[in-house]
């Protein structure tokens, strides 16, 4: 819970002085946000299509009626593992489908970035992760973790976002968004929601 949330404590956190509420939303935002862990299948009726985002990552368009078959089964596993001696908390995240291996991220919430290699080994990429607790808009039911790719081997300004967070929608439910951004030096930002519903 975030200390500005604490039950009766809303006073004594405004009495606080700005800089050590900063350091103690700092600290916050590194934890962990377990209200996101468990499993999550993809709702496909609510969600966007990934085809815009992998196109613009390089991916043929004729690719995008298998990879459309592929998503609708998606699954999502969220975790949190207990912390380092360090006191830095990290998310795994598990992303299956019916016809394709699992594939596991886990990134520590520390900012930090880290160089790593895809699968092949071809090419590498500065991973990094962050928790958000400041959102804009008012549907955000929960911290949003933010896994990000720096693909320093395509040039400056290239990297990806994977936001997460729970959000409350227009029929009441709440639900998993996963918000797949791709930035481009001098192009627009590709935009992709996808939304889950808890399995358990």
């Amino acid at each position: 819970m975030a200390m500005g949330a604490t039950e009766g404590g809303s006073s004594i956190w405004s009495a606080l002085p700005d800089p050590l509420r900063a350091f103690a939303n700092r600290l916050d935002g590194k934890r962990c946000p377990k209200e996101l862990e468990g499993r999550w299948r993809i709702d496909n009726k609510r969600s966007e299509k990934l085809c815009p985002f992998v196109v613009g990552l390089g991916v043929p368009k004729w690719a995008c009626p298998a990879i459309g078959i592929l998503e609708r089964s998606t699954e999502l596993k969220i975790s949190c593992p207990e912390s380092t001696s360090s006191g830095v908390e990290s998310i795994v995240i598990e992303d299956t489908t019916a016809l394709s291996k699992r594939n596991v991220t886990e990134v520590r919430l520390d900012g930090i970035e880290v160089e790593k290699a895809t699968r092949t080994g071809r090419k590498r990429y500065m991973l990094s992760g962050s928790v958000e607790n400041d959102h804009l808009e008012a549907e955000v039911a929960s911290k949003t973790s933010v896994v990000t790719c720096r693909l320093f081997q395509r040039g400056p300004g290239w990297e990806t976002r994977q936001e997460r967070a729970l959000v409350h929608q227009h029929d009441g439910a709440v639900r998993l968004r996963e918000r797949n951004v791709l930035q481009r030096s001098g192009e627009e930002d590709v935009v992709v929601d996808r939304f889950f519903e808890k399995v358990q």
